[in-house]
């Protein structure tokens, strides 16, 4: 006898999918980054998210990159907490700028690639890890 039906197959998806959300910011290696509610830094973000991992994002960009926000017609962003469309499309510039994954979505290999806000300002903006 021969079954027959169909097979689902379920995996895990994509690595970002067991990434938390970002939801506030935290001190990490000297600078402000956004994090999750767990304190991680390997958090993501995308269009559509509100939150203070939001804002400090939209702040780190105003203050880390603000000639390439001037060159596509978002600075200074809004510092809102609201990942809309100028957040994506900064994001978008600073990805590039950053030579990372230009897809509008932040999570850890932005993190790394972009520069965060040194809140002491002993060097304005850093590259953590």
């Amino acid at each position: 006898m021969v079954a027959s039906g169909s097979v689902q197959l379920v995996g895990s998806g994509p690595a970002s999918a067991a990434t938390p959300t970002c939801v506030k910011s935290v001190t990490y290696q000297g600078a402000l980054v956004p994090a999750a509610s767990t304190n991680s830094v390997d958090c993501n973000m995308v269009r559509g998210n509100v939150s203070d991992g939001v804002a400090r994002l939209q702040d780190t960009m105003n203050d880390c990159y603000p000639g390439t926000l001037r060159a596509v017609g978002v600075y200074p962003l809004i510092v809102d907490g609201n990942f809309g469309g100028n957040t994506q499309k900064a994001l978008i510039e600073v990805q590039k700028v950053a030579r990372t994954s230009a897809d509008g979505v932040y999570g850890p290999n932005t993190r790394k690639a972009m520069l965060h806000v040194d809140p002491d300002y002993g060097d304005p903006c850093r590259r953590v890890s």
